[in-house]
């Protein structure tokens, strides 16, 4: 077949420029029963869009010219193996691009597959498995959350692509910045405990004990009010991520009783707290952690199950996933510079010096959204590289070696620590470790004097121990490795929100700060979970 030979030239290192003229051909005869035309300029946009290039085709460029530049450069990218993605901004744009792909691809051999949100895993897994994967962002975007979180191969439906071409990336890569892609799940919020920080907010002094943000409607602790909370609470580790947790929840509970008020903000129906339109009340209430629950506390209802974000995101971490990107746009042209600036792409502009000048006009009208996205942008460079490190974490437990190296390092940390801790006590050291004292035999270090003898050999103990855990039950270990990491991902995007939302939006050195300290705090707690588990028997 004549595709198979241009496959095989791909193969070979022959560049896109040089195939794309064979390939006209095939293409523009398989799709002879459609209204798109394939003739040469529309080969030149294709051989830029498969280089990572965006077009903005103004006035000269009509749709069915832009699409069928899109499904050549989808063409070329597919005679390279390993899958392309066509992006578009929702699913019914997605069906109808995806209908037309199959009506050019199919005769030449090549495999459709269009991503819907009804679909079973299954016909997921074949979606993605498809020379070409045709789906919304938004789609795209939840597949890789959920493959993310993963326990078993079989759970996954995804295949890493290489390239995509997006349709107007206005709408699929501009527009999405404010709104991170989150995979949300309901937990029991812990009602007695949310009773407790209510009446101890009750007891709180403003001015004192915390100070109000009018413009945020928010309180903050301040640091009396703060060690109050610590001492009635028993907290033994103030920098921790459960402490910030605590923390959010008693300034939820400030908020609820001194800024919102049943008949004004909200009406309780049904034992429900149900938001006033014309009130104050935030919206998404329940996504912004636990306001909902506190004022359900204040008002002696039934409360409802926090949400968490277990997984996050953002439209930056996505497309730079993809070595190529490439699109079209015959409609949100002001965001040619967005486009060079944020996501450091290549621009070809077919506009005319009058389409120019009218859009300026209207990009200096949206100059503040615009001026929004790059404030976004600096705001989430931080927690994307701590994701990406978390998510690094997650993707090497899959292979056994690294695993087992990831196992030994975090039994080796915890265990070093106690070892400083204790001073070179061996009592001190077994009293140390708790549950992980139970692999150390008390003959193998009593009477051991010397610190660095006795650190050799509580280390070759516990990663003996953890290697005959590991070759006993290897899916076990990885499960509960990933579990660590998920665990640390929940806190992750507890700490970025709850950070952002109080240094938002002059205090980025401060959130950068924070967000370190609660991200070294994270990992460090991470490692103990692993270490943990690692020494405990099966």
């Amino acid at each position: 077949m004549a595709l198979d030979a241009l496959k095989r030239r791909a193969g070979e290192g022959e560049s896109p420029e040089s195939l794309s003229h064979s390939l006209l051909d095939l293409v523009g005869q398989s799709a002879a029963g459609t209204a798109v035309p394939f003739d040469d300029d529309i080969r030149q946009m294709a051989v830029r869009l498969a280089g990572g290039t965006m077009i903005h085709g103004g006035r000269i460029a009509a749709e069915d010219r832009l699409r069928g530049a899109r499904l050549l450069a989808g063409c070329l990218h597919a005679l390279a193996g390993g899958g392309v993605h066509l992006i578009t901004p929702d699913e019914h744009q997605a069906q109808e691009e995806g209908e037309l792909a199959a009506a050019v691809y199919d005769p030449l051999g090549l495999t459709v597959g269009v991503l819907r949100t009804d679909m079973g895993r299954d016909e997921r897994r074949a979606a993605h498995g498809a020379d070409v994967t045709v789906g919304a962002y938004r789609r795209f975007g939840l597949d890789l959350l959920h493959d993310r979180q993963a326990t078993e191969p079989a759970d996954r439906s995804r295949r890493t692509a290489p390239a995509a071409v997006v349709k107007d990336p206005g709408h699929v890569l501009v527009a999405p910045i404010t709104e991170p892609l989150t995979l949300v799940e309901d937990d029991a919020s812990p009602s007695h405990e949310l009773r407790k920080v209510s009446r101890l907010a009750a007891a709180l002094h403003d001015g004192q004990d915390y100070a109000v943000d009018t413009d945020q409607k928010a309180a903050r602790l301040t640091p009396k009010g703060r060690n109050l909370i610590h001492d009635a609470f028993g907290v033994t580790d103030p920098a921790g991520i459960e402490t910030l947790l605590l923390e959010k929840r008693v300034e939820e509970a400030l908020v609820a009783r001194d800024r919102y008020s049943r008949g004004r903000d909200y009406d309780v129906v049904d034992t429900r707290v149900v938001p006033i339109p014309s009130g104050q009340l935030p919206t998404g209430v329940r996504l912004r952690g636990g306001l909902l629950q506190a004022i359900e506390v204040k008002e002696g209802v039934a409360v409802s199950d926090a949400q968490w974000v277990t997984a996050m995101v953002s439209v930056f971490e996505y497309f730079r996933r993809y070595s190529r990107v490439g699109g079209t746009s015959a409609a949100e042209l002001m965001f040619t510079a967005e486009l060079e600036e944020l996501f450091g792409l290549t621009v070809w502009d077919l506009r005319g010096p009058e389409e120019l000048s009218t859009q300026r006009q209207y990009a200096q009208q949206m100059s503040g959204y615009l001026d929004l996205n790059r404030r976004i942008a600096r705001w989430s460079r931080l927690g994307e590289q701590q994701r990406a490190e978390l998510n690094d974490l997650r993707d090497r437990s899959w292979e056994p070696h690294e695993l087992r190296t990831l196992l030994h390092r975090s039994v080796d940390e915890a265990v070093r620590k106690e070892l400083r801790r204790g001073g070179g006590d061996p009592q001190r050291l077994r009293r140390g470790l708790g549950e992980l004292a139970a692999v150390l035999p008390p003959e193998q270090i009593t009477g051991i004097g010397d610190p660095q003898r006795l650190s050799d050999t509580v280390l070759t103990s516990v990663r003996s121990v953890c290697d005959d855990h590991l070759a006993a039950d290897p899916g076990t270990q990885r499960r509960g490795a990933q579990s660590a990491v998920d665990q640390a991902a929940v806190y992750q995007a507890q700490a970025e929100m709850y950070y952002r939302d109080l240094y938002w939006p002059d205090g980025l050195d401060a959130f950068e700060e924070a967000l370190m300290g609660a991200h070294d705090g994270i990992l460090a707690q991470f490692g103990r979970a692993v270490a943990r588990h690692a020494l405990r028997p099966n």
